[in-house]
């Protein structure tokens, strides 16, 4: 089991911080909560995403694709890469609505053999445009469009902790007396200290505060950016600006756990069997993307984005389909029109 795994990991090296805890539950080989075989998503997992809401998602994307297509000159090598496909829904979405006249490749990025699987099934009929990969890394650089719906919230995340003192402390991951996994408080890392500096300095003046860092998403980004020759990115997820993430109310941070659809604020359970996520600080989003030479194109709640995208084409599928339930939970403030935001980024 992997909560073995971790324990023993503790033992050897002492306490780990928990981000390293995070990726192991998330990430670990076959045993993780995304790599193991079993792995569910969805309405018979533990959380679905807008891709699983009937196909009015792919109804917007494969119009935007097609909007961005034609930015681009309508160029030969478009390719659209889908950064954790999950079951493919979107994929397919996406590919059955998008103008036949687009020619376009289709990358997916899945580090689960598993997904891979059902990804391959379900997209058979448009097989020969789609190609898959295990990682980023493994990408030849493109000219086209990034998806990541969902990924940022999915990075390990640091938690830090101001005390009553005011002293800034980070959350580690230790061992109790019964070989529970417990939390203890040790020096905030430099750059951990840094981050906050940069996007949150008065929480540094704060006392008995709580939340979470997000460092992994520079790695991601400018890996991204790497293999992004020309194009764009469009990151959707839940998340605030660096203020809303870190008002002086939301005290004990964004971190939850999803376990068969209900939610907890437990990640010592369920190791491997839970998904863990924390809200994307959109803020920082915004100026590693700059850093890593992206260019920012906008920032919108995904109801305003979308939208924006309406077209009379879309309205007729929707009634066609009678998704009219499925569009609203998108775009209205009380489904995920306005927990969920999207940012745009490009390259020249």
């Amino acid at each position: 089991m992997l909560k073995e795994i971790i324990i023993k990991k503790i033992k050897k090296h002492g306490a780990i911080p928990f981000d390293e805890f995070m990726e192991m539950a998330l990430y670990y080989p076959e045993l993780g909560y995304y790599t193991k075989p079993d792995a569910k998503i969805g309405r018979q997992g533990d959380f679905f995403t807008a891709s699983h809401l009937g196909s009015v998602f792919g109804f917007f994307l494969a119009r935007q694709i097609e909007i961005f297509y034609q930015k681009l000159n309508c160029p030969k090598n478009f390719t659209v890469t889908e950064i954790g496909p999950g079951m493919g829904f979107l994929a397919k979405d996406i590919l059955d609505n998008i103008d036949s006249s687009a020619s376009i490749k289709y990358n997916l990025v899945e580090i689960n053999p598993a997904f891979k699987k059902v990804q391959r099934e379900r997209l058979k009929e448009h097989e020969d445009k789609i190609f898959w990969y295990s990682s980023i890394e493994q990408l030849e650089s493109f000219s086209g469009l990034i998806i990541c719906n969902e990924v940022f919230d999915a990075l390990p995340v640091r938690i830090f902790e101001v005390n009553d003192s005011g002293q800034i402390m980070e959350v580690y991951v230790d061992i109790g007396e019964q070989e529970q996994l417990i939390e203890i408080f040790l020096p905030c890392r430099t750059d951990t200290l840094e981050y906050l500096q940069e996007f949150a300095p008065w929480v540094l003046k704060m006392k008995k505060y709580r939340s979470e860092v997000n460092l992994a998403m520079k790695s991601l980004i400018e890996s991204l950016s790497k293999k992004l020759k020309k194009g764009y990115i469009l990151i959707f997820d839940y998340g605030y600006t660096s203020e809303e993430y870190y008002h002086p109310d939301r005290n004990k941070g964004t971190l939850l756990c999803y376990y068969k659809h209900n939610i907890n604020e437990n990640p010592y359970i369920n190791i491997g069997h839970q998904d863990m996520t924390a809200h994307v600080n959109f803020t920082a989003v915004e100026k590693l993307a700059t850093m890593a030479g992206l260019k920012f194109e906008g920032y919108f709640s995904q109801g305003s984005y979308l939208i924006s995208l309406c077209d009379e084409k879309i309205f007729q599928k929707i009634y066609q389909k009678n998704l009219k339930e499925h569009f609203k939970r998108l775009v209205l403030p009380q489904g995920m029109g306005e927990s969920h935001r999207v940012m745009i980024l490009s390259k020249d």
